[in-house]
């Protein structure tokens, strides 16, 4: 990777310009590399390039509130999930309600169901709510006192329901107050310290067959995948909350929890996360404390809810008789995607903090990356390909003393910022006549220029080099995919502007295609009351992906986009052009 100092920035430049840049994977997916630190803990860009090929180091600080929505009033102590938006955990904060024998659709009575996500089957969940979440605790702990002694402002009921004491009962099927009434449960926490999370960006929450999973299923449990049939396999050995482990054990008094492992849950999600979070503890010596995903919102998958959080309060939901959808559908709907929505361009609050300098993605390894039949890019189900990605991985893991980092996603911001609207607006070519196209287009270069003595090279490099920091270098991969994508920018552009009319119209349209900047597809004015929709698992069709638009009602959204919402395909044909 190549330092970015002076010397080497004009010898990249003009390397650039001279089309002989080298050509290792990073330089030559720049633009993709360049997109997925734009686009990270954004809802937006990581709605559109929802087949995430990259993990970051993320941090929560602590005292950040997360929610969780449940069926129960107990405080969680083991592996759950977790969501940044209240509105998000509503979702499942309600009573459950299981099908009749022999209905189908949903889990048996007795399945462990993981109690974040839809079912496989849309209508199965029309007709059917949710399961609860598994009852899959570590052993009941002791109430502990809330952080540096601030009292939590709970009421008596609250205090009651977040208490141990109150599971003391035994819970019996056919008295439980829980399964008879028809509320549900919003949980508040707080994070009790940093939380060291590893990020896995795009829609890597979204149980679908577009490739969302791939990051998980195919890189990080490669050695181990979900069942493709959803057969159950064996929990991994020494899993908080797992068969194995000792700290699962309760004593009589407390409240039960289920005998089996969680295996359940749409696409084995319950499996996904226990071999994860084991992952985390074992190959990586408990140096991540959760994974953070999205897909109708951000979420948590934590590891240990008791070691890591402080209970808030739990709340009662409001009683609802009506028949749920789908997140996103009946009653609330449009609110809870304006919550969405948002977070389009932040997550918001400083609740996350992403480490730019050093990020591993399938871009900058040979051959990890193809691109299928609908241009999305799919990871290579290959152990020769994959051990040096894993091995990358688990090397990120591990803590380091940074003298100091850039965040590039900001610097990337800035580039977007100057040029993306401009570019959408040449390529468009509406101009009344070539000069008024020829004069736009030299306005965006014209800060760069000394007209009294023209240095193509160094223009290049004027403009390229705009936002980068003067000190210290940096020979990330962020930093060289930035350098790479504004040099492309601004070389196609210097260019364009000594072109005729249509050899410059061409050249600012394939400039803008290789950019693939997910801000070309944002709605422009929309009205207060409506939101630019995006299909967002499970939500949306492939015209809502094509071209987003301003909605004021879910009605107005069509389907299909996310196809059976089934398992995994089958690993991808070494017949593909990997790159």
């Amino acid at each position: 990777m190549q330092i970015l100092s002076t010397s080497s920035l004009a010898l990249s430049v003009a390397l650039v310009n001279a089309g002989l840049q080298s050509t290792t994977p990073a330089t030559h997916n720049a633009n993709h590399i360049f997109n997925a630190v734009h686009s990270s803990m954004r809802q937006w860009g990581s709605s559109l390039l929802h087949n995430g090929m990259s993990v970051f180091i993320a941090t929560v600080p602590e005292g950040t509130q997360l929610y969780h929505g449940t069926s129960e009033p107990y405080r969680v102590n083991a592996t759950q999930w977790l969501a940044f938006e209240p509105e998000h955990a509503l979702v499942f904060a309600r009573a459950h309600h299981g099908p009749p024998p022999g209905k189908g659709g949903l889990p048996k009575p007795g399945d462990e169901q993981e109690g974040w996500h839809p079912p496989q089957s849309i209508e199965a969940l029309q007709e059917y709510p949710p399961e609860p979440p598994p009852k899959h605790e570590l052993e009941a702990r002791h109430p502990h006192e809330p952080a540096n002694g601030r009292p939590l402002s709970h009421t008596r009921a609250q205090r009651k329901r977040a208490s141990v004491y109150y599971k003391q009962e035994p819970l019996q099927p056919k008295e439980s107050k829980v399964k008879n009434d028809q509320h549900g449960y919003l949980h508040t926490y707080r994070a009790k310290h940093d939380l060291r999370l590893l990020y896995l960006d795009g829609q890597s929450a979204a149980k679908s067959t577009k490739g969302t999973l791939d990051m998980q299923d195919l890189v990080l449990l490669h050695d181990n995948p979900p069942p493709a049939d959803g057969r159950p396999r064996q929990p991994p050995h020494d899993q908080p909350g797992s068969a194995q482990d000792p700290r699962s054990r309760r004593s009589s008094d407390q409240r039960p929890k289920d005998k089996k492992p969680r295996t359940g849950g749409p696409m084995s999600e319950g499996y996904r996360a226990d071999h994860l979070c084991a992952m985390a503890e074992n190959e990586w010596t408990g140096k991540i404390d959760g994974f953070l995903r999205m897909e109708l919102g951000f979420e948590i998958i934590l590891c240990s809810f008791e070691r890591d959080l402080d209970i808030e309060r739990i709340t009662e939901a409001k009683e609802s008789y009506q028949r749920r959808g789908p997140p996103g559908h009946g009653d609330g709907s449009i609110n809870y995607y304006q919550a969405v929505a948002s977070r389009f361009d932040n997550i918001g609050g400083d609740r996350v903090s992403i480490d730019y300098e050093n990020f591993v993605t399938l871009y900058a390894f040979d051959n990890a990356v193809s691109f299928d039949e609908n241009g999305l890019p799919r990871a290579n189900n290959d152990t020769k390909v994959l051990q040096p990605v894993q091995q990358a991985i688990k090397e990120m893991t591990m803590p380091r003393n940074r003298a100091g980092s850039t965040n590039w996603q900001a610097i990337a911001d800035m580039v977007i910022a100057r040029y993306s609207d401009r570019i959408e607006t040449l390529a468009a070519g509406n101009f009344a006549h070539e000069a008024a196209f020829k004069l736009e287009m030299e306005n965006a270069v014209r800060p760069f220029i000394d007209y009294g003595n023209r240095n193509i090279t160094l223009e290049i490099e004027r403009c390229a080099t705009q936002y980068f920091p003067a000190l210290p270098p940096s020979t990330s991969i962020a930093a060289q995919a930035v350098l790479d994508v504004t040099t492309h920018t601004c070389a196609s552009l210097l260019d364009a502007a000594t072109e005729s009319y249509s050899e410059a119209l061409m050249t600012v349209k394939s400039l803008k295609t290789w950019l693939g900047w997910t801000t070309f597809k944002r709605c422009r004015g929309c009205s207060y009351n409506e939101v630019c929709f995006v299909p967002i698992w499970p939500m949306g069709g492939q015209g809502d992906y094509d071209e987003p638009k301003c909605v004021s009602n879910m009605s107005e959204v069509s389907n299909g986009y996310w196809g059976d919402m089934g398992g995994p395909p089958p690993p991808p044909s070494r017949g593909r052009n990997w790159i």
